[in-house]
C-alpha cells in the first residue's frame, strides 16, 4: 500500500464509523432502533432467539456491521486519493514535459487558426 492509499483509506475509514455512530445516536430513537436493535432482530430472523440489545452477541454484532462500514468507507477512501494523486502527478509531469521543451510548444497565436 502507498503512502496516497493509507492517508485515504484512514480518512475513509474514520468517516464512515463517525456517520455510522452518528445516525445510530441522532436516528435511532426516531426510526424505531438503533444498530442494537437492528441486530437483535435480524438474529432472531436467522437463528430464531431473541437477543436482549445489550448482550454480548449483539454487541458484536454491532462491532462487526460498524467496523464493515468502515472498511467499507475506507476502501472508497483509499481509491479516491489514489486516483487524485495520480491525476495530479499525471498533470504535474505534463507541465514539466512541456515547460523542458519549449520547441514543442503551439505557438499562442495561432491556436484556433486554420
Amino acid at each position: 500500500m502507498k503512502s496516497p492509499f493509507k492517508i485515504g483509506f484512514w480518512g475513509g475509514f474514520i468517516l464512515g464509523v463517525v456517520v455510522c455512530l452518528s445516525m445510530d445516536i441522532m436516528l435511532g430513537g426516531s426510526l424505531g432502533g438503533g444498530w442494537g436493535e437492528a441486530v437483535s432482530n435480524d438474529l432472531y430472523r436467522i437463528i430464531g432467539v431473541r437477543y436482549a440489545t445489550s448482550h454480548p452477541v449483539v454487541i458484536l454484532g454491532v462491532i462487526a456491521v460498524i467496523s464493515l462500514v468502515g472498511l467499507i468507507g475506507g476502501l472508497m477512501g483509499g481509491l479516491f486519493v489514489s486516483f487524485t494523486a495520480r491525476l495530479f502527478a499525471t498533470i504535474q509531469a505534463r507541465a514539466y514535459e512541456q515547460k523542458d521543451r519549449p520547441d514543442k510548444r503551439e505557438d499562442p497565436t495561432k491556436i484556433g487558426q486554420l
